[in-house]
Parts: structure tokens; C-alpha cells; sequence
């Protein structure tokens, strides 16, 4: 009598995605809410609830709502860092510029809440270090700025006035997310006109010459 023969192998069973833990959940709902609404119109208890945890959870992981906050910052500032840098490309300074500003106003349009909490916030507990974090942060938006425009060797003068710049270029941003009367290409057009004057008188920087093959990338 002939039996029909069982497959000698089985096929492999597929892993269910694996749930995040509870202080992933916790780093997610702050970062939604923080980014949202700001530092401090966020309560551990809505991040908790957000999370689906136990309010004692937070502390038992974070210790504190200022430590709490000062994790998402470094997360944030780093995608942020990730998309701008990212976002370099064209073939002359001017174009791969304008292109990273254009990134870095749609990463603060995302985290408009956050943005407009740090441009507002003088003296809070945690300024000191995520003023350190976003520091850090713009110090590596300089670094690459100088290298697109080909200035190998900046002097203290020169990251000084790129740094005035940039801090221009936030105050306009600023000033479009909350007072809605300047729009965005009138905010990317006073920025360039602005850095159009620092490069010819500070940075000796041509802004539309072509950029070689291996920084145009």
C-alpha cells in the first residue's frame, strides 16, 4: 500500500514585528507632543497616556521630564542634521545652499511647536544643555556650509558672521511661522540677498561659480 510521503521540511514560520518597549513608546509620544506643542505645555502625564504606559514608567526610565526632553533633542537634532546635510546638492553654492535652507525650514515647520518654545525660551532649567544639543547642531550645518563654498581654512571672523547668518535666517523663520505675513520664498530670498553681501565682503565666496565634481555630490 503506497502512502503518499510527508515534505520533509517545514517552511519557515514568519516573526511578528517586535512591539516596541515601553521606553521607545515613551521617546515616541514625547517627540510627537514636544515637537507639537513645546516643552513645556506637555505634562508626563499626556506623554504617558500618549505612550500607553504608566505614568511612574517615564521617571523609572528618564528620571525626569528636563532629562526626558533632552533625549528627544539629541533624536531630533540629529534627523534633522541627517535630512540638511542631506539636502546639499546643485551645481554651484548658491543652488545647494538654497537647498539646504529650503530642508531646514521643512524640518522647522515639522517641529514648529519645539522651534518657537527654544527662539522664546531665555532661562529654563534644560536651556543650557539643549542649547548645547542645537549648538552642536548649527556648528555642523557651519562646517558644511563653509566647505560648499570652498573655504578650507575659515577664520574666527568669518564663522562669526556665517553663524549671524544663520541666526538671521531663524529670526525670519521665526517670524513665519508666527506672525503668517512673510512667506517662504520671500524668507529663502532675504536670506540669500543677506549671505549674497556677506560672501563678496567677508567671505570672498562666489556663490555662483560651479562646484567641483567631488563637493557637488
Amino acid at each position: 500500500m503506497n502512502q503518499t510521503a510527508a515534505p520533509s521540511s517545514r517552511k519557515a514560520t514568519a516573526k511578528a514585528p517586535k512591539a516596541p518597549s515601553g521606553k521607545q513608546r515613551i521617546l515616541d509620544a514625547a517627540e510627537s507632543l514636544f515637537a507639537r506643542h513645546g516643552f513645556p505645555e506637555v505634562s508626563a502625564a499626556e506623554i504617558a497616556k500618549q505612550a500607553g504606559v504608566a505614568h511612574g514608567l517615564l521617571f523609572h526610565h528618564f528620571g525626569s521630564m528636563d532629562e526626558l526632553y533632552a533625549e528627544v533633542s539629541r533624536t531630533a537634532a540629529q534627523s534633522m542634521d541627517a535630512a540638511q546635510l542631506h539636502a546639499f546638492r546643485g551645481k554651484t553654492a548658491r543652488l545647494q545652499i538654497a537647498s539646504f535652507l529650503r530642508a531646514h525650514m521643512r524640518a522647522i515647520k515639522q517641529r514648529e511647536g519645539d522651534a518657537l518654545f527654544r527662539s522664546r525660551s531665555l532661562n529654563t532649567s534644560v536651556s543650557g544643555t539643549i542649547t548645547q544639543i542645537w549648538e552642536a547642531s548649527r556648528q555642523r550645518a557651519i562646517d558644511k556650509l563653509f566647505e560648499v563654498l570652498g573655504i578650507a581654512s575659515p577664520t574666527e571672523k568669518m564663522r562669526v558672521c556665517l553663524r549671524a547668518w544663520i541666526a538671521f535666517h531663524d529670526q525670519l523663520v521665526a517670524g513665519w511661522l508666527t506672525e503668517k505675513t512673510l512667506t517662504q520664498a520671500e524668507v529663502l530670498d532675504w536670506t540669500l540677498r543677506q549671505l549674497d553681501q556677506l560672501a563678496q565682503n567677508i567671505l570672498g565666496a562666489d556663490l555662483d561659480k560651479a562646484i567641483p565634481q567631488e563637493r557637488g555630490r
